[in-house]
């Protein structure tokens, strides 16, 4: 067993904007020192033991009531392509060989596919569109570091349910999750630079000066994206927590370098009784 002391309940963390929903099954998993041989990650890069990447998948979904053979995960490249997963998607990525594609953004209308998306400091984004006038519910997960927060993954998104479901902007929810704070995100010019160009008017809002290199909020930029994209403020939730500033809780790139492990970002449509 790889487990070495797989906690009763693990420490899934669950947006309370997005937990209205009955018909959707979400979750940001962690890192729990001392589950399996490292510590509750989901990846299965930098020479992985793959017996214990798979369990700890197993582990995570078991939590969430859900099968990890029908997990989906993309080939996250730090881009804003995004990829539809249908009802015969649904296992496409739950090993590696089987990825459904290169993207950074899934959204799915159909029951069964259980989209992953991994993450060490890079910011997930949970899409719910509870569906109406004539349309069901849909849902997606997007990858957001800083550049694809500059290349649009937020509103790709946004443009991609549109065009997939007919899903309005103005009707969508969306939640913000753990990610590196502004708190610690200092970047260089190449960012600031993208960033303004991506922002144009009202690009401060991100960008936090200090006495050394500018810091960088990625839940502030997105969430102006998200805005501009027709995404209603008050439909807009933010998780506080910084991941270099809590690396026991969270793995974080920055705090514990390339080769750390990877937190789960999960969604999925469940059937409910009509």
């Amino acid at each position: 067993m790889t487990a070495r002391h797989a906690p009763t309940t693990l420490p899934v963390v669950r947006s309370p904007l997005l937990g209205r929903f009955r018909f959707v099954s979400h979750a940001v998993t962690g890192r729990v020192p001392g589950l399996g041989r490292a510590d509750g990650n989901l990846g299965y890069s930098g020479g992985r033991d793959r017996p214990d990447a798979w369990e700890m998948r197993r582990l995570w979904c078991a939590e969430l009531g859900l099968d990890p053979h029908a997990i989906v995960t993309s080939g996250q490249v730090h881009g804003a392509d995004v990829v539809r997963v249908r009802a015969e998607d649904t296992g496409r990525g739950a090993t590696p060989e089987t990825q459904i594609g290169l993207a950074d953004a899934m959204v799915t209308d159909a029951v069964g596919p259980v989209l992953l998306s991994l993450h060490a400091d890079c910011l997930p984004i949970f899409f719910v569109d509870p569906g109406g006038a004539g349309r069901g519910p849909a849902v997606g997960v997007a990858h957001a570091g800083w550049r694809g927060t500059v290349d649009g993954v937020a509103g790709a998104t946004v443009a991609a349910m549109a065009r997939e479901f007919g899903t309005r902007p103005d009707e969508l929810y969306v939640h913000l999750g753990p990610c590196i704070g502004a708190c610690c995100y200092e970047v260089g010019d190449d960012v600031v630079a993208g960033w303004r160009e991506r922002a144009g008017d009202g690009h401060e809002i991100a960008l936090r000066p200090t006495g050394g290199r500018p810091r960088f909020d990625l839940r502030g930029a997105n969430r102006l994206l998200l805005e501009r994209a027709g995404v209603r403020p008050e439909r807009i939730e933010a998780s506080p927590a910084c991941t270099r500033c809590d690396p026991g809780r969270w793995f974080s790139h920055r705090a514990q370098g390339a080769t750390t492990g990877r937190f789960g970002a999960i969604i999925a449509l469940r059937a409910t009784e009509a």
